[in-house]
């Protein structure tokens, strides 16, 4: 009677997460899931704290990445990375096409993909119109690489600080691993956008005038922030520091230092930080949680059993693919977190390798391109994208994401069965 009680609850706060019932937001459905879980009893009230505790590193890491970023936007930061692009394009729109999703896929690596979706996709969007070029193909870029670059780094998904933390993986080795799924991922993604919008990719462009930064030294504070953060990401293992607090003390010491010179107010860098996120990420774990403590994830584990320890590319493939289905189904937050929980267990008995983990990561971060409601990185996407004139709706976006995602996925599985065979 649980089981079907908490999937019940599970299965209605993502449906109207997704759906977003009278326009109210997600983080409301999460949370009022989470309080009917525990008001059921579903999952003890003392628990709450311990599943807070359990993902404060992410949390602590997604409040100084968002600050960062708000920062670094009201420097012009995002701006002179729109603006190199335009540079690199040298007048030619599919050399345009290139750059920005090279700068989608640092800004994605580096800062998140919140990062991409939220605030480059509107600096791209206003330089594609200011160039007069059809926008589609380049929002769609913004969006793609949120989740396919997100596989670069810990830092550059929530699903894979969920993975990092959980099974304490070294940050340097993560990246390592990743490297060649990831550049395979972008390197296919761009590939087939290069063919898909082909028809709107041929021809030149004037050249728009050069970044240049009203404030200099708030610009160079906020480019040194990011390069600083991103610094200590690397040095954070080795200091043994989470990085989390890394991310937490970079962010405010840019945004304090912003803040005293007066080139920035603490209430607009706080607008600009999206709080419903983490009572959205709270929210989801009790629901889940509940679902987890009903037996509901059994049959998750069991098919990551079944995926054992091999890290053959079939079995690669299947976990991955496997993933990706349940993403688009569920969301991927909820996915990777029922599947770290599932896999936590089998990697302490010797059933499945670290393996698993990675090909999970590479279901849960490609696998959303397949349909709008698979991330909500993409949700947030369209929300801009549609206040800005640009009408996508889900068949639409389906029809792109049925052609595209199959190749992204086999050819970031394919590097990952090359990076595992390999010695580093």
């Amino acid at each position: 009677m649980d089981a079907l009680l908490a999937g019940g609850i599970l299965a209605l706060t993502l449906v109207c997460i997704l759906i977003r019932p009278r326009d109210v937001g997600e983080a409301w459905w999460a949370v009022l899931g989470g309080v009917v879980v525990l008001a059921l009893g579903l999952v003890p009230i003392g628990d709450v704290w311990n599943i807070v505790w359990d993902v404060h590193d992410a949390l602590f890491l997604l409040l100084g990445m968002m600050a960062l970023s708000a920062a670094a936007d009201r420097a012009g930061f995002f701006d002179f990375a729109a603006s190199l692009a335009d540079r690199a394009g040298a007048g030619s729109v599919r050399r345009l096409y290139v750059m920005v999703f090279l700068v989608g896929t640092v800004v994605t690596a580096v800062l998140s993909l919140d990062a991409t979706a939220i605030v480059l996709t509107p600096i791209v969007y206003g330089m594609v119109v200011r160039l007069r070029l059809r926008p589609l193909p380049f929002v769609f870029a913004c969006t793609y690489t949120a989740n396919t670059a997100s596989l670069f780094l810990p830092v550059s998904n929530l699903t894979n600080l969920l993975a990092y933390n959980a099974f304490d993986i070294n940050f340097i080795r993560f990246g390592v691993v990743m490297f060649l799924p990831a550049t395979f991922a972008v390197a296919a993604n761009l590939l087939v956008f290069l063919v898909l919008f082909r028809g709107d990719l041929v021809g030149g462009y004037s050249e728009d005038r050069f970044f240049e930064a009203e404030n200099p030294a708030f610009f160079r504070l906020a480019a040194g922030g990011v390069v600083g953060v991103l610094v200590a990401f690397f040095a954070a293992p080795i200091l043994g520091v989470p990085i989390g607090l890394m991310a937490l003390v970079g962010g405010a010491v840019v945004v304090l230092a912003a803040c005293i010179f007066g080139w920035v107010s603490f209430r607009a860098v706080s607008s600009e930080i999206s709080w419903g996120l983490f009572a959205l990420v709270i929210g989801l774990f009790v629901v889940v949680r509940g679902a987890e403590d009903a037996g509901l994830t059994s049959v998750v584990g069991n098919a990551f059993a079944k995926a054992g320890e091999g890290s053959g590319f079939l079995e690669i493939l299947g976990v991955a693919v496997g993933a990706a289905l349940g993403s688009n189904l569920v969301n991927n937050v909820p996915m990777a977190v029922m599947s770290i929980n599932s896999i936590a267990p089998l990697l302490e008995s010797g059933e499945a390798s670290v393996s698993v983990v990675y090909a999970t990561l590479i279901g849960t971060n490609v696998g959303p391109n397949l349909t709008i409601v698979g991330s909500l990185a993409t949700l947030i996407w369209l929300s801009i994208v549609r206040d800005r004139g640009v009408e996508v709706n889900a068949k639409d976006y389906l029809k792109i994401g049925a052609v595209a995602t199959p190749f992204i996925l086999l050819a970031a599985v394919f590097g990952l069965w090359l990076s595992l065979g390999l010695s580093f």
